[in-house]
């Protein structure tokens, strides 16, 4: 039904396939199944919105452009192109007829939401909150002037990094409906997946003579997104194997950046803690993690919630410790699934930032597993929390080099040291709690404020003549020293400044962003 009604209720029903609280599993089992065949329109409409947007015609603007498109999805078709300066170019454009469909289809789903709600068809969740969420996730995807501002983000956060290529979005050519990049040459994962539905073995063949590696390819997807939620705080939350292609060295280049999740600092540590305490076997501690986001009454009973989650948890691990192929490594793959059912099952709410974690896991896992069926995301996570680690506490010492107290520098060791005897007892992961940079700002400013303060009455009056007699120092010998400690102090909250403006806050899904990085884990 859902794919007879096309366009915007394609785009709902993929949605509530990810919302395993809203509805029963087997209902989102099968809405993951829906498939959008997207038609080209006609040139004469792009035509019109190159020319509308860029005020100018594609042969005035080009070099060339075709006007034949090589790909063509929900929100915009894509055609090849060059730019003056000799640049292959992609240009993804959005004919203005697609938003009006988009309207029409919103406005109904509103009018639809009052007598569901009556009805109480999602019990006490409400279908017109669901159709505002999903209205502003919507129009979010089709503004791609939002998604280049996503994409130029996301590559700069990605960049140096080896394993995967960063394309440079161009400016020049990009505007609401219209977004431009420079041509990035691969192999879609979607055709590599549909030669393994298909069992076409001579593709595949031909694919392994040339040296591309599905295994490989697999972890450096897994990896990629440990990264973006972990450490960038923005991540793809609805990757498509359309949206990712496979360089001939392996690399992989997303080139969709339509929806981005994003995460604030409290939501990387605490669903970072929350994987460490899972692959630590501390399913408590990643329970009351996993509790912080999501939404439940004040006075329900959790108790069977805790159980049947830490059964999940421990079937995850104990399912990839199993032999590969086996029916406990099978079912530890639909870890996400089984988490959100359970949600479900105990009538607790998942908030849009979660669902959006959630989401980018589900889909993730999807393309991996279908890549390398016997790949092992458990060792995996736990070697990235090491070396994470590893990048943690070399930041901790660089935040001493300049001046520090040697109490918390040596509170901070001794947490070090028990967290790395952790390491080497489990092998697994290891926990190093860092405090946010907006909390160190802060606690520099104070500190700067109140001996700055101090400097000054020592100056002014003559609270510490006596002690510079007694010291046989000069009378502006303790308020100056003061004062250059606080100048040390303002130069330490300048340099934390510069931190937290190191990344562009990117207008994507959501209302917050994480205003740092934590370095990418190589």
């Amino acid at each position: 039904m859902f794919e007879k009604l096309d366009f915007t209720f394609i785009k709902l029903g993929q949605a509530l396939a990810l919302r395993f609280d809203l509805l029963p599993a087997d209902y989102c089992q099968e809405l993951l199944q829906i498939t959008n065949e997207v038609t080209a329109e006609e040139y004469s409409a792009i035509h019109k919105t190159i020319i509308d947007d860029l005020g100018r015609s594609p042969d005035e603007i080009f070099a060339t452009f075709e006007r034949t498109p090589f790909a063509v999805t929900s929100s915009g078709q894509i055609h090849q192109a060059t730019s003056r300066d000799g640049k292959r170019l992609a240009v993804k454009i959005q004919d203005p007829a697609t938003r009006k469909k988009y309207t029409t289809d919103i406005r109904l789903m509103h009018w639809l939401a009052a007598p569901l709600d009556w009805a109480g068809v999602f019990g006490a969740n409400s279908v017109a909150a669901y159709v505002d969420e999903f209205e502003h996730a919507l129009f979010s995807e089709l503004d791609l002037s939002e998604a280049a501002r996503n994409a130029t983000v996301m590559s700069e956060l990605s960049k140096g990094d080896a394993a995967e290529f960063c394309f440079a979005v161009r400016k020049e050519y990009t505007a609401k409906r219209i977004l431009t990049w420079e041509f990035v040459d691969g192999i879609p994962v979607r055709r590599i997946l549909n030669a393994i539905q298909h069992d076409d073995r001579q593709y595949l063949e031909t694919l392994k003579d040339q040296g591309y590696d599905l295994r490989l390819i697999a972890r450096r997807i897994y990896w990629s997104t440990l990264n973006q939620i972990y450490r960038d705080g923005l991540f793809h939350s609805d990757l498509s194997p359309a949206g990712i292609l496979v360089l001939p060295d392996n690399r992989i280049a997303y080139v969709d950046f339509a929806v981005v999740g994003r995460f604030t600092e409290e939501h990387q540590d605490s669903f970072r803690f929350f994987m460490q305490y899972t692959l630590r076997e501390q399913f408590d501690d990643a329970i009351d993690e996993l509790l912080r986001w999501i939404e439940a009454a004040p006075s329900q009973d959790l108790t069977g919630f805790r159980r049947d989650m830490s059964i999940v948890l421990e079937d995850y691990l104990d399912g990839f410790r199993s032999p590969g192929g086996s029916v406990t490594w099978l079912a530890a793959r639909h870890v996400v699934v089984r988490m959100m059912s359970v949600i479900r099952q105990h009538g607790l709410s998942i908030p849009a930032t979660v669902s959006l974690y959630l989401r980018a896991l589900l889909t993730r896992d999807a393309i991996v597993f279908e890549l390398s069926p016997k790949y092992d995301p458990v060792q995996d996570e736990a070697q990235f929390m090491v070396r994470a680690a590893r990048i943690d506490v070399g930041e901790i010492f660089k935040q001493r080099e300049l001046i520090g107290s040697v109490t918390e520098t040596f509170g901070e060791t001794r947490e070090i040291i028990a967290n790395v005897g952790k390491l080497l007892t489990s092998g697994r992961s290891i926990e190093v709690s860092l405090r946010m940079l907006q909390t160190r700002l802060l606690q520099y400013g104070i500190w700067t404020a109140l001996i700055g303060t101090i400097a000054s009455l020592g100056f002014r009056e003559d609270a510490f003549a006596s002690l510079n007699t007694a010291l046989g120092v000069g009378p502006y010998f303790i308020p100056g020293t003061l004062l250059f400690c606080a100048f040390i102090f303002m130069m330490l909250a300048l340099r934390q400044g510069r931190k937290l403006a190191a990344i562009e806050q990117s207008n994507v899904i959501g209302q917050e962003v994480s205003q740092r990085s934590l370095g990418r884990v190589r």
